[in-house]
């Protein structure tokens, strides 16, 4: 396949950095580089994108046992997930089998993008293929220490669905630092990245409608690439304190030209994202794992 795709062109093209973007592209493999191997394998967590029967796109947190992620080679992944905790991720996949992985860990700040074909193999695992795996830098990301979340493993708190923001999540999403978005392209080939600020960079507009700043990154343009050909996009809002989980749907547009106020009120954005949310699903007690803050990236705008 082909190391950027039409979307990542254009933006890569409008922006005027091809250039750049081919050369930091050469860290984009098919394989896993050894390097790479005992990293992931050593990780408790990672967020995956899907996209679900209707087309719309979601992130999902996904925990375990450091080991529930195995390399079976340098081109296979095999991750033991629980179906019935994950059972909308299996919905997704029997639906479309692309998927885009980030495996991340807080305390170092290192991160890694595994983009590939997945397969469920039994009601508890999922093989992944695959085809675009890269790490990137550290930017935007805040420093957390993770403990183990000592919630009782029978409470059975069940997930809040709704089609708008009711106010204690506004609040959350008003505080938070960090946010994943996955998103596709026209082929369906799915991504997820991460996002990072100073608390208070994502922006409520009204109970449907976000907006948040897209600030310098590694030039390829992968995210702001799909939304180009496939506005459908997932956020996932992570509350490190409580381990709760906050799923959003709906569709991404770009805003390229800042005016002076943009400037002022989202200083450091080379453009803003407006989100117009479809669905919200908030997760109680969704992970195993908390996180303790350490402290911000050294990056973030302020």
């Amino acid at each position: 396949m082909e190391l950027f795709h039409s979307g990542e062109r254009k933006v890569q093209s409008k922006l005027g950095v091809t250039k750049r973007a081919n050369l930091v592209g050469r860290s984009i493999q098919p394989s896993i580089e050894e390097s790479f191997q005992f990293f992931i394998e050593s990780q408790p967590m990672f967020v995956i994108g899907s996209t679900d029967p209707e087309g719309y796109l979601w992130s999902s947190l996904v925990c375990g046992h450091p080991g529930f992620i195995r390399i079976i080679n340098d081109r296979t992944i095999r991750i033991h997930i629980n179906k019935q905790e994950n059972q909308m991720l299996f919905t997704n996949i029997r639906s479309n089998l692309n998927v885009g992985i980030i495996v991340i860990e807080f305390s170092s700040r290192i991160r890694i993008r595994i983009n590939g074909v997945a397969n469920i193999l039994d009601d508890e695992t999922i093989e992944v293929k695959t085809e675009q795996v890269y790490d990137n830098c550290p930017k935007y990301i805040q420093a957390r220490k993770i403990k183990v979340n000592n919630v009782d493993d029978k409470k059975t708190t069940k997930a809040l669905l709704r089609k708008t923001l009711n106010n204690n999540q506004r609040m959350w999403i008003e505080q938070a630092d960090t946010f994943f978005i996955s998103s596709s392209n026209s082929f369906r080939k799915t991504d997820v990245s991460h996002r990072g600020g100073q608390p208070g960079f994502v922006c409520i507009l009204n109970d449907t409608t976000l907006l948040y700043p897209d600030y310098v990154g590694n030039m390829m343009f992968n995210t702001l690439g799909n939304i180009i050909e496939n506005p459908k996009t997932g956020l996932l809002f992570i509350d490190f304190q409580k381990g709760h989980t906050l799923q959003l749907t709906g569709d991404s547009e770009i805003i390229w030209d800042l005016t002076d106020e943009d400037k002022l009120k989202y200083p450091g954005a080379k453009r803003l994202i407006k989100y117009v949310i479809s669905e919200v699903i908030e997760n109680p007690d969704a992970s195993m794992y908390l996180w303790d803050f350490i402290n911000d990236s050294p990056f973030n705008p302020k």
